[in-house]
């Protein structure tokens, strides 16, 4: 299994509208995708995005050509093209998970 991470940096004042994006979900059905899971994380000015599965990083890019239209809604909310980071920093906050973990898990 593969982790493919990645990151770029939202503009000032974007933060909010990187949440509304980010709690809808992906235009994907991260199993269909074949994915194993799938997150989102946002910790200081930056939002990550976690893809995890066999293939994991060819799977996020192929899933960026296909979803063009929605990959762009980002682009008036970050800085910079996104780039490949090792983890998720400790401090950031998750704003979606699939699979999503119990209820009882997450308290």
């Amino acid at each position: 299994m593969e982790r493919y991470v990645v990151t770029t940096r939202l503009k000032p004042g974007a933060a909010p509208a990187a949440e509304e994006l980010l709690l809808a979900g992906p235009p994907f059905d991260p199993a269909g995708a074949g994915l194993s899971a799938h997150a989102a994380y946002l910790g200081g000015d930056r939002v990550f995005l976690v893809f995890e599965g066999d293939a994991a990083h060819a799977k996020a890019l192929a899933l960026a050509k296909q979803y063009v239209v929605e990959v762009s809604r980002w682009e008036d909310l970050v800085w910079e093209l996104p780039a490949v980071v090792d983890d998720v920093p400790a401090d950031a906050r998750c704003v979606y998970r699939w699979p999503a973990l119990a209820r009882s898990r997450l308290e």
